[in-house]
């Protein structure tokens, strides 16, 4: 969205109304990741935006970028020609540091050279005034928040900076890190998570205390340079590095649309700066050089990947406008070379995890990855040499409290794209290995690797030698506490939901496609938010797994008497909801030359199923329900017929004209269902639905021929608001709900029954009259005294249900909430505590 939202905390109040107060945003640095920032400061904000950079040619490239960007909108009719103007507009381009006087916010995104950000820190302070500052954020990726905020002489900007990093592409990842540091203040923390989650869109890794490249970072820095090491060859980049294939991309590839230099000054960096237990450290200061010599001689010859004059890297590129790459570089040779594939003799194991997940219908899958972890081919030995030490140091982050499992998981699967997280696998190699059986796969890769002492440091558990000496690993006390997991799993497709809390040994949600907001004591408004704008919030396996144990989590605060209410709600611009994610229609990855592997009819069977029962659990329930959409689709619009209320946020953009054969801009429709025109079914329920909420068979038939207005959705009854406004309607929604959480659950509760069953005059009067017997309904002391002694202020409704038996409910599986909730509404998957070993 374009402004922010508290959703009733009040902790954030602050935050929301200063970023709500940003009406210029500066960018520091015209590069690949100054020109992502203003992509999505253009695209998600109304901002006015400064662009400064030393060099003239590189705002000039920049300009050329966003006016590329900008045409390709128009063409795709996704913009008309006179907002890409506009936008384009709120873009200045200077040399001048005197322009950031106007700026609300300044964000660095220069080069890692620590003299060069002092340089232009110096001019920050020379040019700006803190009071009128709301925040400068770095988006370094190796310092750390405290080696930068020295930087500034002046202790206004010293607590007024954070480190705010994103990911490559910037405007194409939902990944980023806020980090706080000792200087900055609590306030400005606050503040740069608001930014970067509801402004920006993104998933957040709040970071209170340093830690050097933030958690991502260094796992990918590591990717790269825990091979590079052993590359004399082309064959070396492409075989060694294919083992990251199997997780996300090769990290070459991914360097060489970067660019080299964060990766050579962050490898410097941390050769100099990482803390002495750090596990990894070696693979930066290893025979008195930070990198290897052949990646030095790439960088001094200007080889630095598809951006630089030659389109050169560690691959060569091709010179279209859509650069591939169609060469490797073999230093040993010291010539570019044909890239050949894997060899099938040396490295089977690949190509059997590829065939295992074909034939299962699965993409790059923790079977896979477990097959090849234990294989003794080469592929076997690469996973164990290279992956290995990683994992062990995503276990050290977690042992010295510098991350949590479900920040290291979503790091890796957000950030660097792994479609099983890092420690989802970590969890799998000990159900299938255990505890003992994954320290023996270490101790075996140890043995492998015993020539080398390196890596004789970086594979050590026992705390006996390197930097981790006197502190056995993680493993050894997981199985001291016997332990045997480091997420929690949902009941329907077993994805994560959950995060061991190391001091509690307790499990605490932690969502990757969702947001949770608690209710305050004073509202009782929960808020679920969808919140992966950049796939359009669809409904896939994890989403289904996660609003499970989120409306767990919403069930067992009201029967504590701590929540009423739900607001459910979208995050992005538009608040766009799509349906189920068609990716999930397929066995595996869709081949166009190959066709589609389309779900066997049990498998489609089951997913709506699954998807169905659950909603049907949160229409039923006691607890009032709201959804505040926009555009919706599919699966998306059926999730609200479900709910007791719907407001709607009118939708623009192109509409086609069937009849004149051609786009003209107009109101979109808010509500999609155009499931019959590819041969489907409504899955999740919408005939039936729409049935229920009184739409005739005509009105039913429009929507999915259609699709329907948000006024036109208003008209026929199935609106009950709407809104040209987010944020109004978030307001105007979350109040709705503030005062139906105010409902008595007893009589809530037999109000949806009767809404279920239809008219039964006897059944009502019956009901009717075990409303005012106290010992059904202990509300109705309460309620009464409201109701008729108006004079003086009733005592507040106690809205606990722990000894009360609401009539046609019955709280799921009761025996797995705890006192804090922690629950999975299906009652299996992720429990309340951590699963023995």
């Amino acid at each position: 969205m374009k402004r922010a939202f508290a959703f009733g905390d009040g902790s954030l109040d602050a935050a929301v109304r200063r970023v709500n107060e940003v009406r210029c945003v500066a960018v520091i640095g015209a590069g690949t990741m100054g020109q992502g920032i203003v992509i999505d400061l253009l695209r998600k904000t109304d901002c006015q935006i400064v662009l400064i950079d030393v060099s003239a040619d590189a705002l000039a490239r920049a300009r050329t970028a966003f006016r590329s960007l900008g045409e390709r909108d128009v063409k795709a009719l996704r913009l008309r020609p006179e907002d890409t103007a506009a936008l384009e507009a709120r873009v200045t381009c200077t040399q001048e540091y005197a322009a950031l006087s106007r700026a609300d916010v300044i964000w660095e995104a220069a080069t890692e050279r620590a003299e060069i950000k002092a340089e232009i820190f110096e001019g920050i302070e020379a040019a700006v005034d803190p009071g009128k500052l709301a925040a400068v954020f770095s988006n370094t990726s190796s310092h750390t928040t405290a080696e930068l905020a020295v930087c500034f002489k002046s202790e206004a900007f010293r607590e007024k900076l954070l480190t705010v990093h994103g990911y490559f592409p910037f405007e194409a990842n939902r990944l980023i890190d806020v980090m706080k540091g000792k200087y900055a203040s609590e306030e400005v923390f606050r503040l740069g998570v608001v930014f970067a989650e509801q402004i920006l869109e993104k998933t957040v890794i709040a970071l209170p205390q340093d830690i050097h490249g933030y958690i991502t970072d260094p796992i990918f820095q590591a990717m790269a340079a825990v091979i590079s090491w052993d590359v004399k060859t082309g064959r070396d980049i492409v075989e060694r590095g294919g083992l990251w294939e199997l997780f996300t991309v090769n990290p070459f590839l991914v360097l060489d649309q970067t660019g080299h230099m964060p990766y050579t000054e962050s490898s410097l960096h941390f050769g100099q700066a990482l803390p002495e237990n750090n596990r990894l450290r070696g693979l930066y200061h290893r025979a008195g050089r930070h990198y290897p010599a052949w990646i030095e001689s790439l960088e001094r010859d200007g080889r630095t990947g598809v951006n630089s004059a030659t389109r050169h890297g560690f691959y060569a590129w091709s010179q279209d406008d859509h650069p591939r790459p169609v060469a490797v570089w073999d230093a040993e040779a010291g010539e570019y070379k044909p890239m050949e594939g894997i060899c099938r003799k040396d490295y089977r194991s690949y190509y059997e995890a590829r065939e295992m997940d074909r034939a299962a219908g699965k993409i790059k899958s923790v079977e896979g990855l477990i097959h090849v972890a234990c294989a003794d081919d080469a592929g076997g030995r690469a996973f164990r040499r290279y992956a290995l030490p990683i994992c062990l140091y995503a276990l050290d982050l977690i042992q010295d409290g510098v991350a949590t499992p479900g920040q290291i998981n979503a790091s890796t699967r957000a950030g660097l794209r792994f479609k099983v997280g890092l420690i989802e696998l970590i969890d799998a190699l000990i159900e299938r290995l255990t505890l003992q059986g994954l320290l023996e796969l270490v101790r075996r890769s140890h043995h492998e690797n015993a020539d080398d002492p390196l890596w004789v440091e970086m594979l050590d558990v026992d705390g006996s030698i390197g930097p981790r000496k006197g502190r056995p690993c993680l493993l050894h006390e997981m199985k001291h506490r016997n332990l045997a997991r480091l997420l929690g799993y949902g009941s329907c497709y077993g994805t994560p939901v959950a995060e061991l809390d190391w001091q509690t040994q307790t499990y605490r949600p932690s969502f990757l496609d969702l947001t949770f907001h608690e209710p305050s004591s004073k509202d009782r408004v929960a808020t679920i938010l969808f919140h992966n704008p950049l796939r359009g919030n669809v409904f896939n396996r994890a989403v289904i797994d996660q609003l499970s144990y989120a409306f767990a989590r919403v069930l067992a605060l009201h029967r504590q008497g701590r929540c009423g209410a739900v607001m459910f709600c979208a995050g992005g611009s538009g608040m766009r909801m799509l349906g189920a994610d068609a990716r999930e229609f397929n066995r595996g990855w869709f081949d166009r030359q190959h066709g589609y592997a389309p779900l066997s009819e049990e498998e489609a069977a089951d997913s709506s199923r699954k998807a169905v029962q659950l909603f049907r659990l949160i229409q039923r329930s006691p607890v009032a329900t709201l959804g505040v959409f926009g555009e919706k689709w599919g699966g998306g619009a059926e999730f609200t017929y479900f709910l007791d209320l719907r407001y709607d946020v009118r939708a623009l953009g192109f509409v086609f004209d069937s009849l004149e054969r051609r786009a003209v801009w107009g109101q979109k429709c808010t509500y999609n269902q155009p499931e019959l025109d590819y041969a489907i079914l409504p899955g999740f329920g919408a005939a039936g639905e729409l049935k229920r909420l009184g739409l005739g068979d005509s009105v039913a038939f429009e929507l999915f021929d259609q699709g329907m207005t948000a006024d036109r959705a208003f008209q026929v009854g199935l609106s009950n608001g709407i809104f040209d406004d987010e944020l109004e309607a978030l307001r105007r929604g979350y109040e709705r709900a503030r005062t139906m959480a105010k409902d008595a659950p007893y009589s809530r509760a037999l109000f949806k029954r009767e809404l279920a069953r239809g008219a039964d005059d006897e059944a009502l009067a019956r009901e009717t009259g075990e409303t005012f017997n106290p010992r059904r309904n202990p509300f109705i002391r309460t309620g009464l005294l409201a109701l008729l002694d108006r004079g003086h202020r009733p005592p507040p409704m106690d809205y606990s249900c722990v000894d009360v038996h609401l009539p046609g409910w019955e709280y799921p599986h009761e025996n797995a909430l705890t006192e804090e909730g922690r629950a999975d509404a299906a009652g299996s998957g992720a429990n309340a505590r951590p699963r023995k070993t």
